[in-house]
C-alpha cells in the first residue's frame, strides 16, 4: 500500500495528549490519528442514520415497535 507522509502542527498540550494515548495503546501516532480518521468517518455515517431514522419517525408518526411492524406489514 502506498502512503503519503503528511506534516501538520499541534498544540504542545495535545501532542502530549497523543504521545500518552499513544504509550498507553501501545501504536504509533500514525496509527492512532489513522484510526481516528476512520472512526470519524464511522460516527458521521451513524449520525445521518440516526437523523434519518428520527425523520422517519417523525413522519410516520412511530412511537412503539409495533408501529413499525404495522408500517412494514401494510
Amino acid at each position: 500500500m502506498q502512503r503519503q507522509v503528511i506534516s501538520f502542527s499541534l498544540p504542545p498540550k495535545i501532542a502530549k495528549r497523543l504521545d500518552g494515548f499513544s504509550k498507553k495503546q501501545n501504536k504509533s501516532r500514525s496509527q492512532l490519528l489513522r484510526e481516528l480518521i476512520e472512526n470519524y468517518e464511522i460516527d458521521e455515517g451513524l449520525k445521518r442514520i440516526f437523523a434519518w431514522g428520527k425523520e422517519t419517525k417523525k413522519k410516520f408518526n412511530i412511537k412503539s415497535e409495533e408501529d413499525i411492524l404495522r408500517i412494514i406489514n401494510d
